[in-house]
């Protein structure tokens, strides 16, 4: 289960750990969409192969980089784009 928590974040449980991770900064414009691209960053983490810990991180930088212009789509980060912005802030291992 994982509950987002906007800025602030969001955390995970997998059933055995309470898993958090930090909210990604930006200079949101419009939070339409949000939600949703933070549900497909966890998915496209977790199928990827990457463990919760970075699929959540994941998803916390796609719901946030969505939310940098307005309008559900127009901003949604790709995967590449995505973990380019937590390598570069240090968030995950590249």
């Amino acid at each position: 289960m994982a509950v987002k928590n906007g800025a602030d974040g969001a955390l995970c449980h997998d059933g055995r750990t309470l898993l958090t991770t930090a909210g990604v900064r930006v200079t949101p414009q419009d939070a339409v969409g949000a939600g949703d691209s933070f549900n497909a960053g966890f998915l496209a983490g977790r199928l990827t192969g990457r463990p919760i810990a970075e699929a959540l991180d994941l998803a916390a930088a796609c719901g946030a980089l969505s939310t940098r212009a307005a309008g559900g789509t127009t901003a949604q980060p790709t995967l590449d784009e995505a973990l380019i912005h937590l390598t570069a802030n240090g968030e995950i291992p590249s």
